[in-house]
Protein backbone atom coordinates (compact mmCIF):
# COMPACT_ATOMS: atom_id res chain seq x y z
CA UNK A 1 0.00 0.00 0.00
CA UNK A 2 1.32 3.46 -0.77
CA UNK A 3 0.57 5.96 1.86
CA UNK A 4 0.92 9.14 -0.95
CA UNK A 5 -2.51 9.34 -2.23
CA UNK A 6 -3.17 11.61 -5.23
CA UNK A 7 -5.09 11.73 -8.58
CA UNK A 8 -4.38 9.91 -11.54
CA UNK A 9 -3.63 11.20 -14.98
CA UNK A 10 -7.29 9.91 -16.17
CA UNK A 11 -9.10 11.68 -13.46
CA UNK A 12 -6.88 14.88 -13.91
CA UNK A 13 -7.31 14.50 -17.56
CA UNK A 14 -10.94 14.60 -17.17
CA UNK A 15 -11.14 17.57 -14.86
CA UNK A 16 -8.95 19.23 -17.19
CA UNK A 17 -11.82 18.31 -20.14
CA UNK A 18 -14.57 19.47 -18.18
CA UNK A 19 -13.39 22.81 -17.36
CA UNK A 20 -12.00 23.56 -21.23
CA UNK A 21 -16.01 22.65 -22.09
CA UNK A 22 -17.41 25.04 -19.65
CA UNK A 23 -14.91 27.25 -21.32
CA UNK A 24 -15.98 26.87 -24.73
CA UNK A 25 -19.65 27.01 -24.07
CA UNK A 26 -19.13 30.38 -21.31
CA UNK A 27 -16.68 32.34 -23.34
CA UNK A 28 -18.90 33.08 -26.64
CA UNK A 29 -21.55 34.30 -24.23
CA UNK A 30 -19.66 36.47 -22.60
CA UNK A 31 -18.54 38.26 -25.53
CA UNK A 32 -21.89 38.68 -26.51
CA UNK A 33 -22.93 39.79 -23.28
CA UNK A 34 -20.00 42.40 -23.84
CA UNK A 35 -21.52 43.55 -27.43
CA UNK A 36 -24.81 44.13 -26.03
CA UNK A 37 -23.73 46.05 -23.10
CA UNK A 38 -21.48 47.90 -25.51
CA UNK A 39 -24.62 49.00 -27.56
CA UNK A 40 -26.50 50.11 -25.06
CA UNK A 41 -24.08 52.14 -23.53
CA UNK A 42 -23.85 53.66 -27.01
CA UNK A 43 -27.82 54.43 -27.41
CA UNK A 44 -27.61 56.25 -23.67
CA UNK A 45 -24.32 58.25 -24.93
CA UNK A 46 -26.20 59.27 -27.61
CA UNK A 47 -29.07 60.06 -25.63
CA UNK A 48 -26.49 62.35 -23.48
CA UNK A 49 -25.16 63.99 -26.76
CA UNK A 50 -28.72 64.80 -27.51
CA UNK A 51 -29.32 66.57 -23.96
CA UNK A 52 -26.00 68.41 -23.95
CA UNK A 53 -27.19 69.52 -27.63
CA UNK A 54 -30.33 70.93 -26.42
CA UNK A 55 -28.78 72.50 -23.39
CA UNK A 56 -25.75 74.23 -25.10
CA UNK A 57 -28.67 75.55 -28.06
CA UNK A 58 -31.33 76.95 -25.68
CA UNK A 59 -28.96 78.69 -22.99
CA UNK A 60 -26.77 79.87 -26.49
CA UNK A 61 -23.55 78.20 -24.71
CA UNK A 62 -21.39 80.53 -27.44
CA UNK A 63 -22.98 83.51 -26.71
CA UNK A 64 -23.71 84.47 -30.33
CA UNK A 65 -27.62 85.41 -29.48
CA UNK A 66 -28.53 82.49 -32.20
CA UNK A 67 -29.67 79.68 -30.79
CA UNK A 68 -27.60 76.65 -32.63
CA UNK A 69 -25.86 73.27 -31.51
CA UNK A 70 -22.16 72.59 -30.85
CA UNK A 71 -20.10 71.85 -33.66
CA UNK A 72 -18.27 68.93 -31.57
CA UNK A 73 -18.02 67.23 -28.61
CA UNK A 74 -15.05 69.03 -27.68
CA UNK A 75 -17.42 72.13 -27.47
CA UNK A 76 -19.58 70.54 -25.08
CA UNK A 77 -17.17 69.95 -22.87
CA UNK A 78 -15.36 73.30 -22.82
CA UNK A 79 -19.45 75.23 -22.26
CA UNK A 80 -19.80 74.20 -18.69
CA UNK A 81 -18.60 70.45 -19.13
CA UNK A 82 -22.12 69.31 -20.44
CA UNK A 83 -20.33 66.61 -20.97
CA UNK A 84 -17.22 64.65 -19.44
CA UNK A 85 -13.28 64.13 -20.28
CA UNK A 86 -13.27 60.58 -21.60
CA UNK A 87 -16.54 61.03 -23.63
CA UNK A 88 -14.89 63.95 -25.52
CA UNK A 89 -12.29 62.38 -27.26
CA UNK A 90 -14.60 60.80 -28.89
CA UNK A 91 -14.36 57.46 -28.37
CA UNK A 92 -15.95 55.47 -24.85
CA UNK A 93 -17.10 51.77 -24.35
CA UNK A 94 -16.31 50.06 -27.91
CA UNK A 95 -18.08 52.71 -29.69
CA UNK A 96 -16.93 56.05 -31.63
CA UNK A 97 -18.90 58.95 -31.42
CA UNK A 98 -18.62 61.84 -33.74
CA UNK A 99 -21.17 64.99 -34.53
CA UNK A 100 -22.28 66.09 -38.10
CA UNK A 101 -24.29 68.83 -39.29
CA UNK A 102 -26.75 69.46 -42.28
CA UNK A 103 -26.59 72.97 -41.07
CA UNK A 104 -26.19 75.15 -37.64
CA UNK A 105 -29.55 74.31 -36.62
CA UNK A 106 -29.41 70.76 -37.20
CA UNK A 107 -27.24 67.57 -36.51
CA UNK A 108 -26.50 63.89 -36.40
CA UNK A 109 -24.37 62.08 -34.03
CA UNK A 110 -23.23 58.94 -34.79
CA UNK A 111 -21.82 56.30 -32.99
CA UNK A 112 -19.71 52.97 -35.06
CA UNK A 113 -18.35 49.98 -33.19
CA UNK A 114 -14.37 50.41 -32.79
CA UNK A 115 -14.06 47.07 -33.99
CA UNK A 116 -17.14 45.86 -35.93
CA UNK A 117 -17.94 42.40 -34.37
CA UNK A 118 -16.29 42.63 -31.92
CA UNK A 119 -17.48 45.89 -29.68
CA UNK A 120 -20.53 45.86 -31.17
CA UNK A 121 -22.70 44.63 -34.07
CA UNK A 122 -25.24 48.16 -34.93
CA UNK A 123 -24.09 51.59 -35.82
CA UNK A 124 -26.53 54.35 -34.43
CA UNK A 125 -27.45 57.56 -35.08
CA UNK A 126 -29.39 60.46 -33.30
CA UNK A 127 -30.55 63.15 -35.08
CA UNK A 128 -31.48 67.00 -33.58
CA UNK A 129 -35.15 65.63 -32.98
CA UNK A 130 -33.77 62.84 -30.58
CA UNK A 131 -34.54 59.71 -33.01
CA UNK A 132 -32.12 57.05 -32.60
CA UNK A 133 -31.74 55.10 -35.45
CA UNK A 134 -29.66 52.04 -36.10
CA UNK A 135 -28.62 49.87 -38.92
CA UNK A 136 -25.81 46.54 -39.32
CA UNK A 137 -23.90 47.12 -42.45
CA UNK A 138 -22.53 51.31 -42.20
CA UNK A 139 -23.76 54.21 -40.78
CA UNK A 140 -27.63 54.49 -40.65
CA UNK A 141 -30.25 56.83 -42.57
CA UNK A 142 -33.16 58.07 -42.59
CA UNK A 143 -35.02 54.96 -44.19
CA UNK A 144 -33.20 53.02 -41.20
CA UNK A 145 -35.46 51.38 -38.22
CA UNK A 146 -35.36 53.95 -34.97
CA UNK A 147 -34.57 51.58 -31.68
CA UNK A 148 -36.71 49.73 -30.39
CA UNK A 149 -38.55 49.92 -33.59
Amino acid sequence: MNPRRGFTLIELMIVIAAIAIVAAIAVPNLMEARKASNEAAAISNLRQIHVAQEMYRDQDKDYDTRLDFAPDLTTLLETNALIDEVFATGTKQGYIFRITFADEFSFTAVAEPVLPGRTGDRYFLIDDLGVIRWCRTGVPDGSSPPVGG
